[in-house]
């Protein structure tokens, strides 16, 4: 069954290989993508198998902390939709290290695409440690590392070939895989547990770990509660921002973003549903005990299963983050160093396959230095993905508020926000039990805090050229903001009638 669905992912990654004429083409797209169509291609992209191999046991060993943790990511999303009616003067842009270029010079860009690139090894690595522990578990007949390296090179392929087209074709395959697969695997462990529906709910409330009394008890949980509330705004990561300049304009990016975050509460339901249901099953399990102990009650058609659904899931973040960061390596790091245009949009594609290729290969080889997922996870957050969010992210968002800035301002933003990270990082962060990978909310709150802070008294201490400071809303942005207030006027009218 894995084999069959990895040669129709193959198949329909290569079916779309048309050839593009523009690098634009072959990096977002010709912009007339349909709503739904990049709902969807956010949706698995930002839904890697980590979402379902570790949050599920962190729910069970955790509880209800870790339940409300997880319904605040969809939060962040509705957040930074706010700011989507902003981002016209940036719609344009291939990546989000060009919009920090366009606003900040070329050094802040090339920082700002190194770190993406950085960003995304990291979890094309946590998606090929997820499948190689997935494939383990469920086959014994075939080695797994097999069908991984399979796989990973199957991604590899058509991200590389194909562009965003073809990631956006398996995407929905992909999708449309997991989401066909979960509800499967919550009714197989709902007929595990031998009870109904209510004797589920009534044996919940009575553990303490699901008690809603345990969330307002004042101690560290409810200090990383609160902090995770504060920090989920600024999750957000440089293959879901290439999304958004996928979308036509601005009204598009939102309409994608509030479309996102109603769908991903329903999946973080079907997630956490999951994890309590296992917990009715057995409550007496370890972390690690967790997944073989289902996979075990399970026959071999479900074992496939759930091989698909978790292969589904972690292609198609690997294959995005991947287009991702091939994008930033040939437009915004190869420009940035030749300070002109890179030269001819066929010498870019090529570069940019030539690119996918090496990262890949690349992820490949990190996930061998760090063969646990646990491990590797904790290595990618620290050094890889949080240096992007506490460098990149607050001028991003300084930037769509109407901040123009030099670029040492950026620079000692950047430098500010991760010698800060990295003091955190040090001394400041506590011990983290193997069941409990989550992130450290202060570790990346403070640093973005520190980031946006420096920036601003730089710009106002120091000596700035003109044209630099902030800047009102645009008339477009004007004319967005009136039109959608006249929507919801119309559409309250219409309601009250």
């Amino acid at each position: 069954m894995a084999l069959a669905f990895l040669g129709l992912t193959l198949v329909a990654g290569l079916y779309v290989n048309q050839k593009a004429t523009t690098f634009r083409e072959y990096a977002v797209g010709n912009k007339r993508f349909r709503t739904t169509t990049l709902v969807v291609t956010a949706l698995a992209t930002v839904f890697g198998g980590g979402s379902l191999m570790r949050e599920m046991p962190n729910i069970y060993s955790l509880g209800l902390h870790h339940i409300v943790t997880l319904l605040m990511i969809p939060v962040g999303f509705w957040t930074v939709s706010l700011l989507g009616l902003r981002m016209g003067p940036f719609m344009g842009h291939l990546s989000v290290a060009e919009t920090i270029g366009s606003v900040y010079g070329k050094y802040p860009r090339a920082i700002a695409a190194l770190l993406g690139i950085c960003f995304s090894i990291g979890v094309v690595a946590i998606q090929i440690s997820v499948m190689s522990s997935a494939i383990g578990m469920c086959i014994d007949s075939i080695d797994p590392r097999i069908v991984t390296v399979l796989a990973t090179l199957i991604l590899i392929t058509y991200a590389m070939l194909g562009g965003v087209r073809a990631i956006t074709v398996t995407d929905i395959l992909q999708f449309a895989t997991f989401t066909v697969i979960i509800p499967l695997v919550i009714k197989f462990v709902f007929v595990k547990t031998g009870k109904s529906f209510l004797e589920v709910i009534l044996l919940l409330k009575k553990q303490e770990k699901f008690q809603f009394g345990t969330l307002f008890q004042f101690d560290k949980k409810l200090l990383k509660l609160v902090l995770w509330v504060l920090l989920t705004p600024f999750l957000l990561s440089p293959v879901l921002l290439q999304r958004v300049y996928m979308a036509s304009g601005p009204i598009q990016a939102r309409k994608v973003l509030l479309r996102v975050t109603l769908f991903r509460v329903i999946i973080v339901g079907y997630i956490i549903s999951i994890g309590l249901l296992v917990f009715v099953w057995d409550p007496t399990l370890s972390v690690t005990e967790i997944w073989p102990y289902i996979l075990a009650a399970m026959s071999p058609p479900y074992k496939g299963c759930v091989v698909i659904g978790l292969l589904g899931m972690t292609m198609s973040t690997a294959d995005s983050n991947l287009h991702t960061a091939a994008v930033m390596a040939s437009h915004d790091v190869v420009e940035s160093i030749r300070g002109v245009k890179a030269g001819s949009c066929m010498y870019q594609i090529r570069l940019a396959k030539l690119t996918a290729l090496v990262l890949g290969l690349l992820a490949m080889i990190v996930t061998v230095y760090y063969p646990d997922l646990f491990e590797l996870t904790k290595f990618a957050w620290t050094y890889l993905t949080s240096f992007f969010m506490v460098a990149v992210i607050p001028p991003f968002i300084l930037a769509i508020l109407g901040f123009r800035g030099s670029a040492y301002t950026a620079l000692i933003g950047m430098t500010v926000g991760i010698l800060v990270y990295l003091v955190f990082e040090k001394w400041g962060t506590p011990a983290i039990d193997i069941g409990d990978i989550e992130i450290i909310p202060y570790i990346e709150i403070i640093p973005l805090a520190a980031n946006a802070l420096a920036m601003i008294a730089a710009h106002y201490l120091l000596p700035q050229p003109d044209g630099k400071g902030w800047i009102g809303s645009s008339d477009q942005q004007r004319r967005m903001e009136q039109l959608i207030r006249a929507f919801k006027k119309y559409k309250k009218l219409i309601d009250l009638e």
